[in-house]
């Protein structure tokens, strides 16, 4: 997975305006659920280019801390010049994987984490780490899409590709991540970890594009497996996919747009 993200950072990069104009709204929820203050230490976990943290940043002033982390070295440099163009000054960067997050124990007062893989494992250890880092009282505010089937703008690319069989069906541990993604199982998870009683709200999201030249720029560069498995195509078929991807895609006029259900979470370290 770590070689996925190192080769998709430059990518996500170049599309990353694309990606937060359609998502923002989630991060400003969880960033409000976060209430940062003047002073303390946030966490970003497993950030990409980094957005999310950036809005919390200015709230925590000169004297607070944001550790903006991610897995992939790459994504973190594209996040370092993100950071320049929110004016953000008191940032620090970290090469840190979520199952295993190396910092002490009750060191930061809030985590938060958009669309990271934080439920992955059974159980999620990336749950139980963020557990241990927060001080008591902490809050831990995160977004995961909700189950695969209610977000078409991962569903309509994958199926024309496999459907052609350019890419093998879900595995099993998809599946099961997959299936964990709702909120009944996630209030089971945190309280499971030792959290204490979560908030949960669904929200309805959408990747808006102009035209027919920024769907396909958001499936050929931007949807992971999809757009690697798309530059070993030749131009004919890589015709073909980018049809059928904008029949199946929902038309506002000139315009397409591919729907989502983001799952937002906060809860907390119980004192």
């Amino acid at each position: 997975m770590a070689d996925l993200w190192q080769e998709l950072a430059p990518r996500w990069e170049r599309g990353r305006e694309l990606l937060w104009e359609s998502t923002r709204a989630v991060s400003d929820w969880l960033v409000d659920r976060l209430d940062p203050q003047p002073g303390q230490t946030i966490l970003d976990l497993a950030a990409g280019t980094g957005e999310t943290g950036f809005l919390a940043a200015p709230l925590l002033g000169g004297g607070g801390r944001l550790i903006t982390s991610d897995l992939s070295p790459n994504m973190l440099e594209a996040a370092e010049r993100v950071a320049s163009r929110f004016g953000v000054t008191n940032a620090e960067f970290r090469v840190l994987d979520a199952g295993a997050i190396d910092l002490p124990d009750a060191s930061v007062d809030g985590v938060v984490s958009r669309f990271g893989y934080v439920l992955k494992g059974d159980p999620p250890r990336a749950l139980r780490e963020v557990r241990r880092l927060l001080r008591p009282g902490g809050r831990f505010a995160f977004a995961v899409w909700a189950e695969r089937e209610r977000n078409r703008w991962m569903t309509v690319p994958a199926e024309v590709m496999v459907e052609r069989g350019h890419l093998s069906p879900q595995s099993e541990a998809d599946v099961l991540l997959s299936a964990k993604r709702n909120p009944v199982t996630i209030r089971r998870l945190l309280a499971d970890s030792g959290f204490g009683e979560a908030e949960v709200e669904e929200m309805v999201v959408a990747y808006r594009f102009a035209n027919a030249e920024e769907l396909w720029f958001f499936v050929s560069e931007l949807r992971g497996p999809v757009a690697l498995a798309l530059e070993k195509l030749d131009e004919s078929e890589r015709a073909a996919v980018r049809a059928e991807i904008e029949r199946r895609a929902e038309r506002v006029g000139d315009s397409f747009e591919l729907g989502g259900v983001s799952v937002n979470v906060a809860t907390f370290s119980p004192r």
